[in-house]
């Protein structure tokens, strides 16, 4: 005996939530390829590397689980298998700790998150660029992309491995101020045959407009921040969505139960 009345219409509704998880599971599946990939989170958390891939494997844990589950909340909906329905609530159970965990993840690294960056894009600045071919093309990519220019400003280079490649230990100032220093071509807005002479800058000299002003470390947290506010209010969505499906998935098993109790 077919459910009816109220049931079959939470047996439609279990089948489009599912759907809804399938889509939500590709889409964490994708956060998490890009997280994987971006040059930006990549920098951000390069001093911290097992804690970063860590969350990373984890969104991609959810992801394909929360895929499974959904194929398998469609099948057990439209099937009305009892035995199918238990497998799916355990299924979305662990799914929905596995996203608090995710949750609880980020939230314990977020005050860490501040330090890492600065740490980080100053640690490039002063040491790496251009001396280390991947952090230099990823840092072009991030002053160009955010248009901004060493880690508090473009003054930053003054002092840099870059124009210093023989000193072992440098601060963010250089020692003479009518000193001539290089900026990366990527701090610049200008074309290549302005940007020739607009690289050039003298520590007691102005900057050449053309030259980004602002530092990329605040552009940086800001960005973070921003992904990680917005990750965290779609992990509160999906949540939600997912408690909802587990009582749903509890009302229609008690209710399939009671059909073939009656039926024997």
């Amino acid at each position: 005996m077919a459910l009816t009345g109220c049931y079959a219409f939470m047996k439609h509704v279990v089948t489009l939530l599912n759907i809804l998880y399938l889509s939500c599971g590709l889409l964490l599946m994708l956060l998490a390829v890009w997280m994987w990939i971006d040059q930006t989170f990549s920098l951000s958390m390069v001093q911290d590397e097992a804690s970063y891939y860590t969350g990373v494997y984890l969104i991609l844990f959810v992801g394909t689980l929360l895929l499974i589950v959904g194929f398998l909340g469609c099948a057990a909906a439209i099937s009305e298998s009892q035995c199918s329905l238990v497998l799916y609530f355990c299924l979305l159970l662990a799914v929905l700790v596995a996203q608090i965990s995710a949750a609880v993840w980020m939230y314990a690294n977020n005050d860490k998150l501040v330090e890492l960056v600065r740490y980080t894009v100053k640690t490039t600045v002063q040491s790496e660029y251009g001396l280390i071919e991947g952090r230099t093309e990823t840092f072009d990519a991030i002053q160009s992309g955010f248009e901004c220019c060493g880690a508090s400003g473009p003054s930053d280079w003054a002092g840099s491995k870059y124009n210093n490649p023989q000193t072992e230990s440098l601060g963010l100032a250089i020692s003479s101020p009518e000193q001539s220093y290089k900026i990366p071509a990527s701090c610049c807005k200008g074309d290549p045959k302005q940007c020739s002479d607009a690289q050039t800058a003298v520590a007691s000299g102005p900057i050449s407009e053309l030259i980004y002003s602002e530092g990329c470390t605040e552009k940086l947290l800001y960005t973070s921040r921003k992904s990680m506010i917005i990750f965290l209010v779609l992990l509160v969505a999906i949540g939600s969505v997912e408690f909802f499906g587990l009582v749903l998935a509890l009302i229609l098993c008690c209710a399939i139960r009671a059909v073939n109790t009656y039926k024997n």
